[in-house]
């Protein structure tokens, strides 16, 4: 057993788990945003003819996999969320600054696309006369009530299929992680972390019967997909995970396993794919246990890069600067990508052979919307964020500009800041 241990900690070295801290910045997950966005730039925008060869293949095959992206950002908000209002909860300020804080990171730029696409854009198509994009404007227009009000993913869900302008058919996803952030923090506070944990995982296992269930009696899987009771699985799956590196008994008895129960699970949903399609879009599987399967595999990777050591290769991986740099503006890329891809695919490719359209075609869309992303970030994102120092998380002991003896007499009425939370 010795060596066994001796072999697994050789290969899979993990941190010291009493000096673990969640409430630190975990380089490696910015890691995960940028494989979640890219995952999902290849499924919407790397379109390859199929030449023959292997690397050609591998990529298609990597790219029709690639909206398992969306599932991937999911399991980590479940995971992100659920600890930070694990470890705020009963304090002064919970909800209020939760939700504030969300607000300042996410309603400007949502908001702010919805003003471009909805108001402006009309303008400056009927200007040049484009008419092909006045007219798909147009039709998403009659829709817009749903998208100011978060509300998208369940008008999908009731018409049973995609809109066909595919304007803002991605922003459903925005709208699910909404509508989490919006109730969960109420969860939270009504359960126990033993009755959050049975919570979550029942919601894991009714999501999935619920999307059997509807598929069975010939729903189509648009209506599973997009629904937020049916996605509580993913996450749950990371909610799960956020509880149990909240257990000190937990995380010592089975924190160490992890990179190989990762491992186990990648081979098993790589072997399960072979024979049933559970990675394949739109299918059956993929729509159905799928997504419980894929949830899982990326708790446990998450799981894995927290307690692994910087020095092991998978984390050097995703702490890799170009992936951490596109977890960084995931939010926005994930945004722009398909005005991106459209205007990217408007133009004229023609002096490169056909063979290398596809590739030529994803790289200046995943270019072009990095580089939007990182104006956006500066000029837009940035200006809001700063307000932050104004919403202290409730654990926080910020000092607000202008403001230092005021909060200098406030803190000696309030209890003594609580120490940060260290797994031993």
């Amino acid at each position: 057993m010795k060596i066994v241990e001796r072999i697994r900690s050789f290969i899979f070295p993990v941190n010291d788990f009493s000096r673990l801290d969640l409430k630190k910045h975990i380089p490696a997950l910015d890691g995960v945003r940028g494989l979640a966005v890219l995952l999902v730039l290849c499924y919407d925008c790397l379109k390859l003819q199929n030449d023959g060869f292997i690397p050609t293949l591998l990529a298609r095959k990597f790219a029709a996999s690639g909206w398992i992206g969306v599932d991937l950002f999911f399991v980590l908000s479940g995971f992100l969320i659920t600890g930070i209002l694990l470890d705020t909860v009963g304090r002064k300020g919970y909800w209020k600054s939760f939700i504030l804080r969300r607000s300042v990171r996410i309603f400007p730029l949502y908001y702010g696309t919805l003003i471009v696409v909805f108001g402006i854009a009309p303008l400056i198509c009927l200007a040049w006369g484009n008419e092909s994009a006045l007219n798909a404007l147009a039709a998403v227009r009659k829709t817009e009530f749903w998208y100011w009000s978060y509300l998208q993913n369940w008008l999908f869900a009731w018409q049973g299929t995609w809109p066909e302008e595919r304007v803002l058919n991605h922003f459903w996803s925005l709208a699910v992680e909404e509508q989490f952030y919006l109730v969960w923090p109420f969860v939270i506070i009504a359960c126990s972390r033993k009755r959050l944990a049975w919570l979550c995982f029942g919601l894991c296992l009714s999501a999935l019967a619920l999307r059997y269930a509807l598929l069975s009696n010939g729903f189509p899987g648009v209506t599973t997909y997009v629904m937020t009771i049916t996605r509580m699985d993913s996450l749950c799956a990371g909610a799960l995970l956020a509880i149990a590196f909240r257990s000190p008994a937990w995380l010592s008895r089975w924190g160490h396993y992890l990179p190989l129960m990762l491992a186990a699970g990648f081979i098993s949903l790589i072997g399960i794919d072979s024979v049933y399609p559970v990675l394949k879009s739109q299918s059956f599987a993929a729509y159905s246990v799928g997504h419980s399967l894929i949830a899982t595999v990326f708790a446990l990777l998450i799981g894995t890069l927290v307690v692994l050591s910087r020095r092991n290769v998978l984390t050097g991986l995703f702490c890799f600067p170009g992936l951490i740099s596109l977890g960084k503006y995931s939010y926005a890329i994930y945004v722009f990508h398909r005005f991106v891809y459209r205007a990217v695919k408007s133009l004229d490719w023609s002096f490169l052979p056909e063979s290398s359209h596809g590739w030529a075609i994803f790289t200046a869309t995943l270019a072009g919307s990095y580089l939007i992303a990182r104006i956006s970030w500066i000029v837009w994102e940035s200006p809001f964020l700063s307000l932050k120092v104004y919403l202290p998380r409730p654990d926080a002991e910020t000092v607000l500009p202008d403001r230092r003896t005021h909060d200098k007499q406030d803190a000696s009425q309030r209890h003594e800041k609580p120490q940060p939370i260290t797994l031993s």
